[in-house]
C-alpha cells in the first residue's frame, strides 16, 4: 500500500487538539501499522524523527489515553456511526460521485431501499475505515452470497478487513477465493461426517482449516478417525478426531490398511504385557486373602 488514508472526522476532531509533536509521532507509527508491520521502539522513532525519546513516550501515552492503540493494527479509535448526521451524508453524496454510486449499487445488490441506518453504516465504512467503494461492494455481494446480507454483518466484515489491511480489489479477490475454498471444504466435511443440523464452531473451523491447508488428511483417514471417535465418545468431536489424526501422522500412518495393522499390533502388545505378569505362589495366596477367599 503506497498511500495512507485517515478519516476526515479524525483529522477534524483529534489532530487540531493534539500537540504537533504528538501528531508527527502518531503519523510515523501509523505508517508502519497500516502496512501490517510492527511499530519501531521508542528510541528508534526518536532517532529517526530527531526528537527526544521522552517526547515519543509522552506522545504514545497521549494517544493511548484517548483510546488509540499504536502498538497493534487497531490504530483508529472506534467512532460510532452516529457521529455522521443524515445532512452530512447527504451533502457528501452530492459532492462525491463514488459515494453516490456505492449507495445505488448496494441498494441494487440487496434489492431493497437503504434506510438511514444503512446509509450511516456504509458511510462510516467508506469515510472512517477508509475502504474504497469497490471493496465495500465486494463485501456486500459476498454477504448476500452466503445468506448473511445484513448491514450488521457487512459492518463486521468491513472492520475485520480494514484491520487486516484488505483494502484493494486484488487483496479482496484473493481473500474471497480462499473463503470460498474453505466453505466448500467445510461443506465436504459436513457431508463426510453426516452433519446436517448445525454449523461448525470457530474452534472447529480452525481445525478444519488446518486440515485443508496444512495436514490435508485423506477422506479414508478422516472416516477412520471419525468411526473411532463415535465408538469411543458417542458423538462427533472435531478436536478428538484431530488428536487421532496427529497420532497417526507421528507414526507415519496414512492408509486404512496401516491403521488396521497398528490396531492389531497395539492389541498384541497389550496382551503380551499382561501375560508377562508372573505371580509366585506366595503373592497369589496374599491376593486370595485380600479378596476374601
Amino acid at each position: 500500500m503506497d498511500n495512507l488514508s485517515l478519516p476526515i472526522k479524525f483529522i477534524d476532531e483529534y489532530l487540531p487538539k493534539a500537540d504537533p509533536l504528538y501528531v508527527v509521532v502518531y503519523l510515523y507509527a501509523f505508517r508502519y501499522i497500516s502496512q501490517g508491520d510492527a511499530v519501531p521502539e521508542n528510541a528508534k522513532i526518536a532517532a529517526t524523527l530527531g526528537i527526544k525519546e521522552r517526547d515519543v513516550f509522552d506522545a504514545m501515552k497521549y494517544w493511548r489515553e484517548l483510546g488509540f492503540n499504536l502498538g497493534s493494527k487497531s490504530v483508529l479509535k472506534t467512532m460510532h456511526k452516529s457521529i455522521y448526521t443524515p445532512d452530512e451524508i447527504a451533502k457528501s453524496t452530492l459532492n462525491d460521485k463514488k459515494l453516490k454510486l456505492l449507495f445505488e449499487e448496494v441498494q441494487s445488490t440487496l434489492g431493497k431501499f437503504l434506510s438511514s441506518a444503512d446509509l450511516q453504516t456504509l458511510f462510516w465504512i467508506y469515510d472512517y475505515l477508509g475502504l474504497n467503494t469497490q471493496v465495500i461492494i465486494m463485501i456486500v455481494i459476498y454477504a448476500k452470497k452466503i445468506g448473511k446480507a445484513s448491514m450488521h454483518y457487512v459492518e463486521k466484515v468491513a472492520f475485520d478487513w480494514a484491520e487486516k489491511g484488505i483494502d484493494t480489489v486484488k487483496k479482496a479477490e484473493k481473500l474471497l477465493a480462499r473463503l470460498d475454498e474453505m466453505r466448500t471444504y467445510e461443506h465436504h466435511i459436513k457431508k463426510l461426517f453426516g452433519v446436517k443440523d448445525r454449523d461448525f464452531t470457530p474452534s472447529e473451523r480452525a481445525v478444519i482449516e488446518e486440515w485443508q491447508t496444512t495436514s490435508k488428511p485423506s477422506d479414508e483417514l478422516l472416516l477412520s478417525a471419525f468411526d473411532i471417535n463415535i465408538n469411543r465418545q458417542g458423538k462427533l468431536s472435531i478436536r478428538y478426531i484431530n488428536g487421532i489424526l496427529k497420532s497417526w501422522t507421528e507414526k507415519g500412518i496414512n492408509t486404512a490398511a496401516q491403521i488396521t495393522m497398528d490396531t492389531k499390533e497395539s492389541k498384541r502388545n497389550n496382551f503380551e504385557q499382561r501375560s508377562d505378569i508372573d505371580f509366585d505362589a506366595r503373592e497369589i495366596e496374599m491376593l486370595k486373602k485380600r479378596l476374601g477367599h
